[in-house]
């Protein structure tokens, strides 16, 4: 199944990859995700240039997300990698990439943060340990990579939304 879909999947890509700001605006306009999104999270999802999800064995038993990002002020990763295993309680995180936080940006992160405990998506991207990551993890595979243009604008009269 994973080698049928790889022809659809690169073809999507490229026509993704056209399309400036893609899968920051699916993810804004995500019913379930805009809940944990916050003005933090919308600066940083303006630097999001990609997402891939890629199953692992066999489907869905284990995940890889990889969000990849231009120059931001907020850390130097290009891209973080989260894999998450699926198991009859949901998904659960077993990776993390570390983020590499830019050195005046992590000395104050904690403030910055609308609450630096809850569930949000900066906090999701970047801290291994949040709470509620599973539920985020499965939105985002289950839901939003499957189909990303439910999410998206639609054209109305000739323009974007």
């Amino acid at each position: 199944m994973n080698q049928k879909r790889s022809g659809h999947l690169a073809r999507r890509r490229a026509i993704i990859q056209g399309i400036p700001g893609f899968w920051a605006r699916a993810i804004l306009n995500h019913p379930q995700l805009s809940a944990v999104i916050g003005d933090q999270d919308t600066d940083m999802l303006s630097y999001m240039t990609n997402l891939e999800v890629e199953e692992l064995g066999r489907p869905k038993y284990r995940c890889r997300l990889m969000f990849y990002f231009g120059s931001n002020p907020y850390f130097h990763n290009d891209v973080i990698v989260k894999e998450y295993h699926l198991s009859i309680g949901g998904y659960r995180e077993t990776r993390c990439t570390p983020v590499q936080w830019f050195w005046d940006y992590e000395r104050g992160a904690a403030s910055r943060r609308r609450d630096p405990s809850g569930l949000n998506f900066f906090n999701w991207l970047c801290d291994p340990s949040c709470p509620g990551s599973n539920r985020i993890a499965g939105i985002i595979i289950e839901d939003l990579w499957p189909n990303p243009l439910q999410y998206y604008p639609r054209l109305e009269g000739g323009a974007w939304e």
